[in-house]
């Protein structure tokens, strides 16, 4: 079991304001104490969990063939032609 984070903590391991996480208190699990919330750090991942986007592999060539750029070849420099 993880200890509490009161709200600038818990604000801070999310990435997000004190104020996001006072709007968002409907789905966020928290405890309110004398008035003060304090959130458990496992609760708060496991409650980001459900905005988790799938991985999804992505093939850089077949994107490039379709909107039809070419990458630079290697091994060359960019210099003068001709120039010796």
């Amino acid at each position: 079991m993880t200890g509490f984070l009161d709200i600038a903590a818990a604000a801070k391991y999310l990435y997000r304001s004190p104020r996001w996480l006072r709007g968002n208190l409907s789905w966020l699990p928290h405890f309110r104490v004398n008035g003060q919330l304090l959130f458990r750090q496992d609760e708060l991942q496991r409650a980001m969990e459900k905005f988790r986007e799938p991985f999804k592999e992505i093939d850089l060539g077949e994107i490039l063939d379709r909107a039809g750029v070419r990458p630079p070849r290697l091994g060359r420099s960019p210099g003068k032609r001709g120039a010796r």
